[in-house]
């Protein structure tokens, strides 16, 4: 009896120092990611400036008709990947577009379980319009946010190319 509560203490022990030595603070992996952030983009696009939010966007091709607003209906494909992969994570392919109704950035959480409710999609919307074509690199507090999604662990800077294929203009309220 004595010989396994040793036993089973020292394993506990084991444990809790592994833990208490590994420096995964909040703070430090937001930190680290930033600056991935901020080397990809030296490195890339050297001298480009972040919109207010942090957004990236890079207009690859003008669109047509009016501009994308709050409440229209969109669909749109997109590829998304990590910094240092050129392999998506999460596509829509060619043939299924995403649609999505567009919402205010602010109304969304810092944290997105789903594509539809990452804040860079919403916020880049509203610089487009049909036929668009932008690629957008953004920090977690814009995707994913410290916890992820299956597939990408939390603290992950993304790169999205996104095309607006179709809008459907909201109707306005009676």
């Amino acid at each position: 009896m004595k010989k396994r509560f040793v036993t089973g203490w020292l394993f506990v022990m084991v444990i809790l120092s592994f833990f208490a030595c590994k420096d995964n603070s909040l703070e430090k992996q937001r930190k680290r990611e930033i600056d991935k952030l901020n080397t990809y983009i030296r490195d890339n696009y050297a001298g480009m400036e972040p919109r207010p939010s942090g957004l990236y966007y890079i207009e690859q091709q003008k669109g047509t008709g009016d501009s994308i607003r709050i409440g229209d209906i969109v669909q749109v494909y997109f590829d998304m990947y990590t910094l240092d992969s050129d392999v998506p994570l999460i596509s829509t392919g060619p043939y299924e577009p995403l649609q999505v109704e567009v919402k205010h950035p602010g109304n969304l959480s810092y944290s997105a379980s789903d594509v539809e409710d990452i804040r860079a999609l919403h916020e880049a919307l509203t610089y487009m319009k049909s036929k668009s074509k932008a690629r957008l690199i953004f920090d977690s507090g814009l995707g994913f946010g410290q916890y992820g999604t299956p597939g990408i662990v939390g603290f992950t800077p993304l790169i999205m190319d996104l095309e607006v294929y179709k809008v459907y203009p909201a109707q306005p309220q009676e």
